[in-house]
């Protein structure tokens, strides 16, 4: 029906147009129904044909343009039956002449008025068009076939009658047979004594007035190909032999038109009835689950929706049913739904991405996976599928998609080297970034091996196993060398990936050209080497001012002091005793600053060696405070260091021990100094109170001790580097290892 219909129209003009829906299909002539704008509303298949055209580009298209597209003249013989149908309510034999086919054709039309809107409007009108190119042919085959025509008419009666039951929505398979037995005798020449039966399956449907008689017509039923009844016409009283028996060849026709048509209803229902069984037993699921659930048949026809789909798209279920999956999708989209429905029947499973179109209009991106349904013996009896609302997963995969072009800018613009690696050094990817470090460009460097760009690969083996150790590794120096064959410092910050079963499979991370900031180092460290070595040149010079002039003008007045009152008995004892402790005082004093050159600069590093020294200094520590000081050597007295050293080395441990005396609260201190070529280790270790070694390292630019700070600068000074265990009321380890050249004395 036409969408322009006014509501009046529709409501006056339904019964009729049912009516006609039936017969159009069966009907020789060209049946076209316009409304009130000259719009074609009803059309059926012969009037397409005579002009080779489909139906879908005939219906609601109008009818004066059809026609002017034909034949100019049409148009106003059209004009004009309309005029005589307004006045006089119909018109007859209308003469129409037409290009059909590139072929002129010409044809008879009957009008009739069904409804009158207004008096200047032809209203609604049916025109029955006839091909009478041939007439005088048709003429005489029609006086001939006049007979003939009324047994077509009892056959279509029988089919209307039978579309009538099948179209009637809940009537069951044993009506529509025991209606098609009612409407046999009606279809045959002598109705009166006609009588019929069906049997299918063992089971029977007849007349009332069945009775079996000798003269009779059979036919198979057949379902899904198979035998699966009969049916069996009997005239109860004789009749004058024709062509088959009393019966007529067209009798024998409608026979196996009816039987055929009998086992396509039997299959539909039995269909229909497998589905139902099949919606019962999964209504539940369907109406618990949060996708949408769609049954459709054999004709693509919705049988049932859930409310998760209803919902979805914002229909009621009922709005659904009965409408095909074309229905609620574009023009874009159902080419992708013909093209899944045509596989129904050859696939079992079918799984993809659609966009349905809401009520509302609005966009639903969806997920269909689709399973095809089918009976006992195979056939198709239709389709189910689960929908999937993928509107988050589009929104998800628009964001993947700009975060990827974002990362892949970033990617392409990073100053550090991004870089991924297989376990056995293969470059898998490398940013762009990789020819200012290396001057490869990425394409270059991506399948060869780490060996050839690091100067020494054993650095690659300890950063390897370090990740297998750790997982991962941040700011691991190590000197690369460029495709121009010059060296670089990069630091690597590194991560071990692993698959979802734990087993590594690659390495991916960072790699920064630190060559300035090396630069920096080294000259922070000369620096600091100098500061330092000026630091104990100024501790010796005034330690040696300390001890000779200080303490020896401090030692001569003492002298003085003691020998003041020499020859002298008449000195008053109280300025004896005055004189005595003043003497003391200056011993003690003497005492002192020979301490303070002493720590100033340990004469005994030169006088016992360093060894030596370090075990008179721990054995006077443990005299003044209290606290047991274990020190032991091995492998030192051979070694012959530098005064750099040996200084560095004195001054560590008396930092160390200085920290602990401060800090510690320990009532127990264990040194060790060994040498292992090409190493010295040093070992402090305290059972005081220890620390938390993060967050005391993560803190020392804050405070103003430089008690550790200091220690890790004269570590980096001799090339080394200071290791720290602690935890809260555990003690402290410290391990130093200082590399040192085989220089030994030879004594």
């Amino acid at each position: 029906m036409s969408k322009r219909l006014r509501k009046g129209e529709l409501e006056a003009t339904r019964q009729t147009v049912k009516f006609f829906e039936t017969l159009l299909r069966a009907s020789a002539d060209g049946i076209v129904i316009t409304d009130s704008t000259h719009t074609i509303i009803v059309v059926n298949e012969t009037f397409c044909s005579f002009f080779g055209r489909q139906w879908r580009d005939v219906v609601e298209t109008s009818m004066f343009i059809w026609l002017e597209q034909l034949n100019a003249n049409a148009l106003n013989r059209w004009s004009e039956l309309e005029k005589k149908v307004r006045l006089e309510g119909f018109c007859r034999n209308v003469e129409f002449e037409m290009t059909t086919k590139n072929k002129v054709s010409h044809f008879s039309v009957n009008a009739s008025l069904l409804e009158r809107v207004a008096d200047e409007e032809p209203g609604v009108v049916i025109s029955i068009w006839r091909d009478v190119t041939e007439r005088e042919q048709v003429e005489k085959a029609l006086r001939k076939k006049t007979n003939d025509l009324g047994k077509r008419v009892k056959e279509l009666n029988f089919l209307y009658g039978i579309a009538n039951l099948v179209e009637q929505r809940d009537v069951a398979l044993e009506e529509i047979l025991q209606g098609i037995v009612d409407l046999i005798p009606p279809s045959w020449q002598y109705p009166e004594i006609t009588c019929a039966r069906v049997i299918i399956q063992g089971r029977e449907w007849r007349t009332k007035n069945f009775r079996e008689t000798i003269w009779k017509q059979v036919g198979d039923i057949k379902v899904h190909g198979e035998p699966s009844g009969i049916l069996e016409v009997y005239y109860l009283e004789e009749r004058p032999e024709i062509d088959e028996g009393p019966f007529l060849r067209e009798e024998r026709n409608l026979i196996n038109a009816i039987t055929g048509l009998t086992g396509r209803i039997v299959e539909r229902k039995q269909g229909e009835e497998a589905l139902r069984a099949s919606e019962e037993k999964h209504r539940t699921l369907l109406e618990i689950t949060s996708e949408g659930c769609w049954l459709i048949n054999s004709e693509l026809k919705t049988i049932e929706v859930n409310a998760a789909l209803s919902k979805m798209l914002g229909y009621s279920q009922d709005e659904m049913i009965g409408k095909t999956p074309f229905d609620f999708v574009d023009d874009e989209n159902r080419k992708i739904f013909i093209e899944q429905t045509s596989k129904i029947s050859v696939t079992a499973h079918r799984s993809y991405e659609i966009t349905l179109k809401k009520k509302n209009g609005e966009n639903l991106p969806a997920y269909f996976n689709a399973t095809t349904i089918r009976g006992k013996s195979g056939e198709v009896l239709g389709a189910f599928a689960f929908i999937t609302d993928i509107t988050e997963k589009k929104r998800a995969e628009e964001a993947l998609r700009k975060s990827e072009e974002k990362y892949r800018n970033i990617f392409k613009n990073i100053q550090d080297v991004y870089y991924e690696v297989t376990l056995d050094g293969i470059i898998l990817e490398a940013s762009p970034s990789i020819e200012d470090v290396s001057f490869y460009k990425r394409e270059e460097i991506i399948g060869k091996s780490l060996s050839d760009i690091y100067v020494d690969p054993k650095n690659r083996d300890e950063l390897v196993k370090e990740l297998l150790k750790k997982g991962k590794v941040t700011d691991y120096e190590a000197l690369m060398i460029d495709k121009e064959g010059s060296q670089t410092y990069c630091s690597i910050t590194a991560k071990l990936v692993r698959d979802r079963h734990g087993n590594p499979v690659k390495i991916v991370g960072s790699l920064r050209n630190i060559n300035e900031r090396k630069r920096a180092e080294e000259q922070i460290h000369a620096l600091t080497r100098e500061l330092m070595k000026s630091q104990e040149n100024e501790r010796q010079r005034i330690s040696r001012d300390l001890h000779d002039n200080v303490a020896q003008e401090l030692s001569a007045v003492k002298i003085g002091f003691e020998t003041l009152f020499d020859h002298q008995p008449a000195i008053p004892p109280e300025i004896r005793r005055r004189v005595s402790e003043m003497s003391r005082t200056l011993q003690e004093s003497i005492k002192a600053v020979r301490d303070v050159s002493y720590d100033l600069r340990p004469p005994a590093l030169d006088e016992m060696g360093l060894v030596q020294t370090i075990f008179q200094y721990c054995h006077d520590f443990s005299e003044d405070n209290g606290i047991n000081v274990d020190f032991h050597s091995a492998g030192m007295k051979n070694l012959k260091l530098d005064f750099d050293t040996e200084i560095n080395l004195y001054r560590l441990i008396q930092e160390s021990l200085t920290n602990i005396k401060k800090h510690a609260g320990a009532d127990h201190v264990t040194i060790r100094l060994v040498a292992a070529f090409p190493n010295i280790i040093l070992r402090i270790e305290d059972n005081g109170k220890g620390f938390d070694v993060q967050k005391r390292l993560s803190t020392l630019s804050e405070e103003k001790r430089m008690g550790i700070r200091s220690m890790e600068q004269r570590a980096k000074l001799l090339q080394g580097k200071m290791e720290i265990q602690s935890k809260p009321m555990q003690g402290t380890k410290i391990s130093i290892t200082l590399p040192y050249k085989d220089n030994k004395s030879g004594s």
